[in-house]
């Protein structure tokens, strides 16, 4: 199995880049479709009165910024750390323009602008995520992006989806796909009905390095194989002649 996992891997890495920050990944071979992007999901009430603020001076801040007038970048990050979507969005602009930022800040306080339903923030949200590594990012932000991401991904947004598939997986930000979020996966993709998502789940199944997933890995293969999108018919079909190469049928 652990040559079948490095067949994968290198076929994957030969078809898309796979490079982020030195580290190898598996890339997202098929973008996602743009159609339902903009499906958005209150996952958090946000900051609802400044009297949680803990001080006049950040108080005055956020009625400066829901006024339209300037607020500095130190007083839009603690808007933000208290949940103040709008706060949280402003600042991943103001992150975005110093071109230097921390991938971490930016994927964290996209998330909180997401989070309240703000979401064009959401692919630079996970456009940051997938410059992280998954041993040092801090628990607490990682169950945040989890916490926006799957009710994204549930309702049908099609980029949250892909992130969930993407992120879910042995030595991946998410840590090993659950049989639950398979399932939901699975049910999202008999939706959609165009073979991309059952190509995700069975390149993240095939890290498992079971056999029982690579069983059922096959046979998403071969759901995949029948997509009219060339690329997903094409990737699929690569993929299942490697499969049965290092482990054939019967």
């Amino acid at each position: 199995m652990g040559i079948l996992r490095l067949g994968i891997l290198l076929f994957l890495c030969g078809t898309a880049a796979a490079l982020a920050q030195g580290r190898a990944v598996i890339p997202n071979v098929i973008a996602p479709s743009t159609e339902g992007v903009q499906i958005s999901v209150k996952v958090t009430p946000g900051l609802r009165s400044s009297k949680r603020l803990r001080s006049a001076a950040l108080r005055q801040a956020r009625t400066d910024l829901h006024a339209g007038d300037p607020v500095t970048a130190t007083d839009l990050r603690a808007l933000a750390e208290a949940g103040d979507g709008l706060a949280a969005q402003r600042y991943v602009r103001v992150l975005e323009a110093s071109g230097t930022a921390d991938p971490s800040d930016l994927a964290y306080f996209s998330a909180v602008a997401v989070g309240t339903g703000r979401v064009w923030t959401l692919d630079t949200m996970v456009r940051a995520m997938h410059q992280l590594d998954p041993a040092t990012e801090p628990q607490t932000r990682i169950n945040k992006y989890i916490s926006v991401l799957y009710p994204h991904a549930w309702a049908g947004n099609p980029l949250a989806l892909q992130a969930v598939i993407d992120f879910n997986g042995a030595g991946r930000l998410f840590g090993p796909l659950s049989d639950r979020t398979r399932q939901r996966i699975l049910d999202q993709a008999r939706a959609q009905d165009d073979g991309r998502l059952e190509l995700g789940l069975a390149v993240a199944l095939l890290e498992r390095a079971n056999p029982d997933d690579t069983i059922q890995a096959r046979e998403l293969l071969q759901r995949a194989e029948a997509s009219e999108h060339l690329a997903v018919k094409t990737t699929a079909q690569n993929l299942l002649r490697r499969i049965t190469a290092v482990t054939p049928e019967g």
